[in-house]
């Protein structure tokens, strides 16, 4: 019976990729284990508050697609923060309402694709800061630090790949 016709073969099949680069994967998942673990330090053992749900979104895309268009980053880096000064407007202007959530989004969104730094977790991004009664220093702080530190450690990674792999391509 071929791998394929049988209940496990079918899952594998469906489920993992048939060029899966599991080098590649263990050397980016220490990387992302670090980047996320210094800003949820930062968060809950010293009060430095850079953790925000969407960082978890962005260490997927930034250590899952090195290189991709998605893990740019000025897309990751404006994506989070013009989504955040959106969001802050918005709660300035309308309150925290369902319809001030949505358009933040909407319009992050729209903003987003114009400036070609489309960055999927800029939406929750968007949601994250309306909900969390926000300042203008929110931008800065969690959003564009966090947001910073992430893409530093990603471009790290991703440098060293690079050098140590042979891997000459823009996305590895």
């Amino acid at each position: 019976m071929s791998d394929d016709t049988t209940m496990a073969g079918r899952l594998r099949s469906g489920i993992l990729a048939d060029d899966t680069d599991y080098r590649k994967i263990m050397f980016f998942m220490p990387w992302a284990f670090v980047a996320i673990s210094f800003l949820a330090y930062l968060t809950f053992d010293t009060g430095y508050g850079l953790l925000i749900t969407s960082f978890g979104a962005s260490t997927a895309i930034l250590f899952g697609t090195p290189g991709g268009r998605l893990a740019r980053p000025r897309n990751v880096f404006f994506g989070h923060v013009l989504s955040s000064i959106v969001a802050v407007a918005a709660y300035m202007l309308l309150g925290c309402t369902w319809y001030s959530v949505a358009l933040a989004v909407t319009v992050s969104i729209a903003l987003m694709v114009v400036t070609d730094t489309f960055h999927p977790p800029g939406g929750a991004t968007a949601i994250v800061t309306m909900t969390s009664a926000p300042t203008w220093g929110y931008v800065l702080m969690p959003v564009a630090v966090g947001a910073a530190f992430l893409i530093i450690m990603a471009e790290a990674s991703f440098w060293l790949y690079k050098r140590y792999s042979g891997s000459k391509g823009a996305a590895v």
